[in-house]
C-alpha cells in the first residue's frame, strides 16, 4: 500500500502525541512531562489495540510506543498502523529498553522516525523527540522529493 497523505510534525507547543505503554507509571512521567515542558497534548494508550482503537477517533501528530507490550507488542501495531491509508503516515517513535544491534536493525526496517532508549532523562525528553521528528521529516522529505520528482 502507498501512503498517499502527508503528515509533518513541526515542533510546536500544540502537538499532538499518543503515548503507547502498558506501565502505568511510565505513562504517567512522560504524559506529565510532555505536557509541561513542551506544552504538547497527550493522550494515553495502554496497549498496541488500545492505541488502534484511538487511532479511529482522533489523529496525533506523533506516536510515542513501547516495544514490549502484552496482547499487541509495539512492532505489531506498527504493522497495523502502516495498512491504514491515513495513519501510516504518522511519525512513530519507539520507546525501549531492547536496543541491541539486531534489534536496532529491526527497527529501521519498520520506517519510523526513531528510537529513543530507556531509561531516558525525562528532561531531555522533549528534545530529543524533536530532533528525531526533524531528521525523519527531511529524511522522508529528501525521499519523497526523490520519488516523484
Amino acid at each position: 500500500m502507498k501512503c498517499l497523505s502527508v503528515l509533518i510534525l513541526e515542533p510546536m507547543p500544540t502537538a499532538k502525541i499518543l503515548l503507547v505503554d502498558d506501565n502505568a507509571d511510565l505513562r504517567k512521567l512522560v504524559s506529565k512531562t510532555l505536557t509541561h515542558l513542551a506544552k504538547w497534548q497527550v493522550t494515553t494508550a495502554g496497549s498496541g489495540l488500545e492505541a488502534l482503537d484511538l487511532l479511529k477517533t482522533d489523529s496525533p501528530d506523533l506516536i510515542l510506543m513501547d516495544v514490549s507490550m502484552p496482547q499487541m507488542d509495539g512492532i505489531a501495531t506498527i504493522a497495523e498502523i502502516k495498512k491504514e491509508e491515513s495513519w501510516c503516515r504518522i511519525p512513530i517513535i519507539l520507546m525501549t529498553a531492547r536496543v541491541q544491534q539486531h534489534e536496532m536493525n529491526e527497527y529501521r526496517s519498520l520506517a519510523i522516525a526513531g528510537v529513543i532508549s530507556k531509561p531516558f532523562d525525562p528532561m531531555q525528553l522533549p528534545a530529543q523527540i524533536k530532533k528525531l521528528v526533524e531528521q525523519w521529516s527531511a529524511t522522508d522529505n529528501l525521499a519523497a522529493t526523490m520519488r516523484d520528482g
